[in-house]
């Protein structure tokens, strides 16, 4: 794949920065401030206020307050020194504070940390709340099972259950298993898995998922797969990895965070070095507005505002059942250009269904689909069910006899003892019938009674839902080239391009030639997608620039092989991927041009001596924490192209 394909794996609590400022939270020292010592230390800091720094007592209470309140944020610079990580946000902290500390401004000092601390507990909120969509995913694995053995039922570990084994799921449980319902009868929640808010009924025969919510009754399934291979453990093994897949902009942040904070402590030293000569003004007062310049110039709020606006594109996606391996994934969203798609449990459903009986001059509807369905009764395969579907009278199978299924034909039957042929026109002339030279269109189905034609049936392979709206709002997303490739026959692939409005078809293909077009049609430029469901489209998935696997938690080498998964088979998630990519790429740009402008107009505010140190904490803070909510924004952004 033309993008790079990694699976590395971060830990769960990895940070969401980038860069060497950032730790436990967005940045800062990694240990939430504790509330006794923050009481404590808020206590002293007002004493001192009400004693002042002009007595000893004042000076002590100032001074205890400070190390209560910045303990941790001193400690994690000095740690950082040791290891030669240097320059971070605790370091500059650190050196502002105690530079305030040493020129006697102990209000400032003290005032200034307590403020950092506090933000650095907001923002870590804020982005604990960014990550709880995702998240959520991770927290579903179920205990215990209830399997059933014998008439009695025991809790077991899920890693115990194998497949084969019959476990119970009673009202308000998790499903813990992949499985098929054998008995009991309920309505499961499948919205953490697909997106889908609307309950879904389940009886015997019914497949459910690990994930899925019982409702109502107790259902007893007999499980697929083991907990390894179930669909919920392979969902969080995509969540797990999406953090080792880094977006171009966030390596960009990365080489740009270790230069930027090292270029302000330099600027900071020159204006405290010039300030003196430049203005005449005190070293004194120079000190204090290179402090006040390496607090505003703290990198949390920049190196925090992408990586963050890719958590939550990404938590929001997972809202909508779109699982992404990666932000880079994400981002490359939208810059798609050419969408190619796989026809069958992609755009169709796979199920065919009658759409015209056409029989010839003084044959009614009814008669022809009569002996057809007849024909067909006991026939296995798909179009014969089809058509015995569309009869909607009564069927009489003692009346047929001979059946005769003819692979890639049709079939032949005696139906009260006169001779039936259904099947392929070429099928029909072969048997000695004139068929007529009308051209094919879609699947076409020709019927005779005694040799003689009796009319023509047109099936379809059921259109989803959602494809008609996908491909409308592909077209207003900018996709210049929409493209189907199908191991179908030509007029089939054809009919459903010419429903759909699709630029190109390409029919007959077997896996090597969807392989090869997907490689043709890769455009000059932007990427190309390819949108596919199973294990036949696993070479096409892995070559585009962008694959997406439709329901791919039932293929693993789909899903192996795939970028973005969709939990539901609607190819509306496409066109609403690109959307969210777009609004992610937006809310990053508007966070780093606020971040940018803030920290610049407060750098020449502090330099002119017309900014203090609490001036640059509250805006270093405040504009972090607005860069969280705006990032925040995209789970209200609208999904419709």
């Amino acid at each position: 794949m033309s993008m790079e394909h990694s699976h590395e794996h971060f830990s769960q609590g990895a940070s969401c920065c980038a860069g060497g400022c950032c730790s436990g939270s967005c940045c800062g020292s990694g240990d939430a401030i504790r509330p006794v010592p923050a009481v404590l230390g808020i206590a002293l800091f007002v004493a001192a206020l009400v004693m002042g720094s002009d007595s000893w007592s004042g000076m002590a209470a100032y001074a205890a307050a400070y190390l209560l309140i910045g303990w941790d944020v001193l400690k994690a610079a000095f740690l950082g020194l040791r290891h030669g990580r240097a320059m971070d946000e605790n370091f500059l902290m650190s050196i502002a504070s105690l530079g305030a500390m040493f020129l006697g401004d102990y209000s400032e000092a003290v005032g200034v940390m307590l403020f950092y601390r506090v933000g650095e507990y907001l923002q870590e909120r804020a982005v604990g709340s960014s990550r709880r969509s995702v998240s959520e995913l991770m927290n579903l694995r179920p205990e215990s099972v209830h399997v059933r053995e014998g008439g009695t039922v025991r809790d077991v570990p899920p890693a115990e259950v194998r497949p084969g084994s019959v476990i119970e799921v009673r009202p308000g449980e998790r499903v813990p298993l992949d499985g098929t319902v054998t008995e009991g009868n309920s309505v499961l929640d499948t919205s953490a898995m697909t997106g889908e808010s609307l309950p879904v009924e389940a009886g015997a025969g019914s497949t459910v998922l690990a994930g899925y919510i019982n409702g109502q009754g107790v259902l007893e399934v007999r499980t697929d797969r083991d907990w390894r291979h179930s669909a919920l453990a392979r969902v969080q093994e995509l969540v797990e990895a999406a953090s080792g897949h880094k977006s171009p902009l966030e390596g960009r942040l990365s080489t740009f965070s270790r230069i930027y904070t090292p270029l302000v402590i330099s600027i900071a030293v020159l204006v405290f070095l010039l300030y003196p000569f430049v203005t005449g003004g005190s070293w004194t007062d120079g000190l204090f507005r290179a402090l006040v310049l390496l607090v505003i110039s703290c990198p949390c709020a920049l190196v925090l505002s992408i990586p963050l606006g890719f958590f939550a594109g990404i938590g929001r996606a997972a809202r909508q059942g779109i699982l992404l391996k990666g932000s880079n994934y994400l981002d490359a969203l939208r810059k798609v250009k050419t969408v190619v798609f796989d026809k069958t449990g992609t755009l169709t459903e796979g199920v065919f269904s009658v759409d015209e009986v056409l029989p010839r001059d003084g044959v009614t509807p009814e008669e022809l689909l009569y002996w057809a369905a007849h024909a067909e009764s006991s026939a296995s395969h798909p179009l014969g069910r089809s058509i015995v579907k569309a009869y909607e009278g009564s069927l009489f199978p003692d009346r047929v006899a001979e059946l005769v299924e003819v692979t890639g034909g049709g079939v032949s039957a005696r139906v009260e003892g006169k001779a039936v042929l259904v099947g392929k026109k070429a099928f029909l002339q072969e048997a000695g019938v004139e068929a007529g030279e009308e051209k094919d269109r879609g699947v076409t189905i020709y019927v005779a009674l005694d040799g003689v034609l009796l009319g023509r049936l047109r099936l379809s392979d059921r259109i989803k839902p959602g494809a008609e709206q996908a491909v409308r709002e592909l077209r207003g997303l900018g996709v210049s080239n929409l493209v189907m490739l199908t191991g179908d026959s030509s007029s089939a692939g054809a009919e459903v391009g010419r429903k759909l409005g699709l630029d190109e078809v390409f029919s007959g293909l077997m896996p090597a030639g969807k392989l090869e077009h997907v490689r043709r049609l890769k455009p000059e430029e932007g990427l190309l997608a390819f949108v596919g469901d199973g294990m036949n489209d696993a070479p096409s998935l892995a070559a585009a620039d962008i694959g997406i696997a439709m329901g791919g938690v039932g293929s693993d080498t789909a899903l192996q092989a795939a970028d973005v998964v969709v939990m539901k088979g609607d190819p509306v998630a496409v066109p609403q991927g690109m959307v969210l990519s777009r609004a992610t790429e937006r809310i990053i740009v508007q966070n780093i041009v606020l971040i940018l402008g803030v920290k610049l107009l407060v750098m020449v505010l502090g330099i002119l001596g017309l900014a203090g140190m609490w001036a640059a904490v509250m805006a270093d803070v405040g504009v972090c924490l607005l860069a969280v909510g705006n990032s925040m924004r995209i789970f209200r952004v609208k999904l419709d192209a």
